[in-house]
Formats: C-alpha cells, structure tokens, sequence
C-alpha cells in the first residue's frame, strides 16, 4: 500500500483550483479596470473620476470653482479625489469579498 497514493490527486486537484482563482481574479481585475468611480467636491463644483483600480480617469472643473479661487480650488479638487478614491477602494474590496465568496474562501478584511 502506497501512503502517497492520494498525493498526485490532491497535487492535481490543488493545480486546478489555483488556475480557477487567477482566472476569476484576472477578470476581476478587468472588471474593475472598466468600472468608473466618480467623487465630487462638496458643492459639486468639481469631478474626478478613478477606475476601480484606482486610477485617476478624469477630472471637471467648473467655471464657477474657478472662480472661487486657487487656494479654494485646490481644496476642492482634493475633495473630488478622496471621495472618488474612497469609493474605488470600496467597489475593490466588495468585489475581493464576492470574488472569496464566489471561490469558497473566507472574505478578506473589510
């Protein structure tokens, strides 16, 4: 009687289930590539748009944030990006979950 005898077949079945993960992962990754995230600033003078991989995409300045100044419109864009980046951040980590989910696995910290 062989003691490894199961061992090739839980080597095989291990191979499949990772090649399993790096696809669902690698789609993903895709998805939230494709999938935007829009933050405003407080009066929606100003957008800025990010992937779901956090990469910035856009940004839409009024006139009107303009005219509020430079000091003022730098605040505002900063506030159009942390909104935007929170809310990637967000998308990413609900979609890791459902992805663990999805595979059986526990769900990543939230």
């Amino acid at each position: 009687m062989n003691p490894f005898g199961n061992m090739g077949n839980l080597m095989e079945n291990l191979k499949k289930a990772q090649a399993m993960v790096q696809v669902e992962a690698a789609k993903v990754q895709e998805e939230l590539a494709n999938t935007d995230f829009d933050g405003y600033s407080a009066d929606e003078t100003v957008r800025v748009v990010m992937s779901g991989n956090q990469e910035p995409r856009t940004v839409e300045i009024t006139q009107e944030a303009y005219d509020q100044g430079v000091e003022k419109l730098n605040q505002l864009v900063a506030e159009a990006m942390k909104e935007a980046h929170l809310k990637s951040v967000d998308g990413m980590k609900a979609r890791m979950r459902q992805l663990a989910s999805n595979l059986g696995m526990p769900a990543p910290p939230q």
